[in-house]
């Protein structure tokens, strides 16, 4: 079938799960045999991939306010729709698909939209200002635009319980029209190093020094302040332990500062935003990954990411990281989100006084429960029901 999906941005240029997910879907689904067009929102004159069939909907201008994203992607659907001629339009990020309105879509054509996070909540979440009224403004606003797209929804595919959970409470919707079908990861990509004691002698890591890696963008609900605070205790027990923290955000400047007050500069790196190649490296080299997020974690890429290159995961038991990793055991779980509880199960870990899967099995569970031909199988499957329910409208 042919399928119109509108994502946010590339996964080359901008960092992130969506983006991840979504560079990952398209090829899934161009690899189950799906005609496949996706519409992403990047920077004028940049490159994409020759071999999918992706365009820039603002490669004409450049675009530094969100409404005139939001008519660039408007008036590119609307083409695609006429010369493509998509059995399913399938949204990945309602803020850019709000002008895309059902009257512009014909009838017999449903909408299944990706719902990959609340974007209303996590900007609340994230606000800087403190005045409650103003929050609580854009909050609303946000939350509007939202559910313009929803409301025009046939139905919905969520990764996780919890985020099925999210779209009801929040927004309302019927859970009949929700699917949950959790994410995956490119295993092919993701996958356990040749050497990994080469690999680590390359990184700088000695064979007897434990290696934590945390991959994350550098917001407040990321919890990473209280993962770096928990350190403190970790580094008494296990002097030489090396914490690694990937990514970037508005928090980075205070991280950092954070680190040298606690005296851990020895102990604690900061990498910034780094590769995807560098990515798989630090999971692949890595003795344990850290996901100390507090809040609206709604699958866990990076928590799959982690097991499929061999590398057990640590995290807080909320949202989708919970739905993961209660899977194999909820000995890899912190008792909850205080540096306390983190510091303590690491300890643990670190001393051998707590399960921790091997790598062959953390690799074996992602290839029986999270590759992308399980997620193309059940999505094409979502994707059927709701062309049948809509072919009585076809003219």
């Amino acid at each position: 079938m042919k399928v119109l999906s509108t994502g946010m941005g590339w996964i080359d240029i901008q960092h992130g799960g969506l983006n991840r997910y979504f560079a990952d879907y398209t090829n899934a689904m161009k690899e189950h045999g799906h005609s496949e067009l996706g519409l992403i929102v990047a920077p004028k004159g940049v490159d994409l991939p020759s071999d999918r069939n992706i365009q820039n909907a603002t490669h004409e201008v450049e675009v530094n306010h969100f409404i005139p994203r939001m008519r660039s992607v408007q008036q590119h659907a609307k083409e695609a729709i006429s010369s493509f001629q998509p059995d399913v339009f399938n949204p990945h990020f309602a803020f850019y698909t709000t002008m895309v309105t059902r009257s512009q879509i014909p009838a017999h054509i449903p909408i299944v939209t990706h719902f990959h996070g609340p974007w209303a909540m996590e900007s609340r979440v994230e606000e800087k200002t403190n005045a409650g009224a103003i929050k609580e403004t854009k909050f609303w606003i946000k939350k509007q635009v939202e559910q313009m797209t929803y409301r025009r929804s046939d139905s919905f595919i969520v990764l996780s319980e919890y985020f099925r959970d999210v779209l009801t409470d929040t927004y309302g919707v019927d859970e009949r029209k929700i699917h949950i079908i959790p994410g995956a990861v490119d295993h092919h990509r993701f996958q356990p190093h040749h050497n990994r004691e080469e690999l680590r002698t390359q990184l700088g890591i000695f064979s007897d020094q434990p290696l934590l890696f945390c991959i994350r963008r550098l917001v407040r609900r990321m919890g990473i302040d209280r993962l770096i605070h928990a350190m403190v205790d970790v580094v008494q027990t296990h002097p030489n332990v090396q914490l690694f923290i990937g990514g970037d955000g508005p928090m980075r400047a205070e991280y950092e500062e954070l680190i040298g007050h606690l005296g851990l500069s020895s102990n604690v790196k900061l990498l910034g935003r780094i590769s995807n190649e560098e990515l798989v490296q630090y999971y692949q080299a890595a003795d344990l990954s850290l996901v100390p997020t507090l809040t609206l974690e709604g699958f866990g890429l990076i928590t799959v990411e982690s097991l499929a290159c061999g590398t057990p995961v640590l995290g807080t038991p909320y949202g989708g990281t919970k739905e993961i990793l209660h899977q194999i055991s909820d000995d890899l779980m912190f008792k909850d989100g205080t540096s306390e509880s983190i510091s303590k199960k690491i300890i643990d870990v670190l001393n051998k006084d707590s399960y921790l899967p091997s790598r062959e099995e953390c690799r074996e569970h992602v290839l029986s429960q999270y590759t992308w031909g399980r997620v193309a199988e059940a999505v094409t499957e979502v994707f059927t029901e709701e062309i049948s329910k809509r072919k009585g409208f076809r003219r």
